[in-house]
């Protein structure tokens, strides 16, 4: 394909969402030279598929780049954006150095007290009438592995984790959406976990009831945070 029938394709593939991102992509190409088209339509695959897949995971790449620059803190750790019906939750990504003063399971348990308080409030921002649209909170993240998916799944949070083999699958790529999304955010080289649970379950007796018990349990273990920052 020349460079013409990339952006023929590429516009082809603009919505009314989409169509800022697919402008900007547009001015790229415009910028390349024909060579180089040639040689990225050749690594892409060569194919009218190939180049079609490559170009969508292009415009997720750049919508969650615009996504991510846009995420706010809800408290000291985490940080939240919208995104479709979902607020999404990110995990912070360096705890190099707090690993260093509480060591690995004093981390963990410190991000998990931190996570429940940044759910609470989200759920009591959605209460407020700020997010009438939104029904989920969603994380997708590299760190999201082990021991915290087992910690979300103990909270009825909706689970699954891709591996790298899986990342690099095409067929896999095609079928499985949230696999797509995990590539074209942290690339093919790393197993991705996701979690997601709705809001519907939050505000029920039975999780608050979870939640409240699940603090407690990291709490006699040594682990607080301070007591602004933390619903209970």
């Amino acid at each position: 394909m020349n460079k013409q029938e990339v952006k023929s394709l590429l516009m082809s593939m603009r919505t009314e969402n989409n169509q800022n991102i697919v402008n900007y992509l547009l001015g790229k190409i415009d910028l390349m030279d024909e060579k180089s088209i040639d040689e990225a339509v050749k690594k892409a695959g060569g194919t009218e598929k190939s180049i079609h897949d490559f170009l969508e995971r292009k415009i997720a790449e750049v919508e969650s780049r615009v996504q991510h620059d846009d995420h706010k803190p809800v408290n000291k750790m985490f940080t939240y954006g919208r995104a479709g019906s979902c607020l999404h939750l990110h995990l912070p990504g360096d705890l190099h150095g707090m690993i260093e003063k509480k060591g690995i399971s004093g981390t963990i348990n410190t991000v998990n007290l931190y996570l429940l308080d940044a759910i609470d409030r989200l759920n009591r921002a959605k209460q407020s009438g700020m997010y009438e649209d939104i029904d989920s909170i969603y994380m997708i993240s590299p760190i999201l592995l082990g021991r915290e998916l087992k910690f979300l799944e103990n909270l009825d949070f909706e689970t699954h984790s891709f591996k790298k083999s899986q990342l690099k699958d095409p067929d896999f790529l095609n079928k499985t959406p949230e696999a797509k999304l995990a590539v074209s955010i942290f690339g093919d080289d790393k197993t991705v976990g996701t979690a997601r649970i709705g809001f519907d379950k939050i505000n029920s007796d039975k999780w608050q009831e979870k939640k409240k018990s699940t603090i407690s349990e990291i709490n006699k273990k040594g682990i607080t945070i301070s007591e602004d920052s933390i619903s209970k």
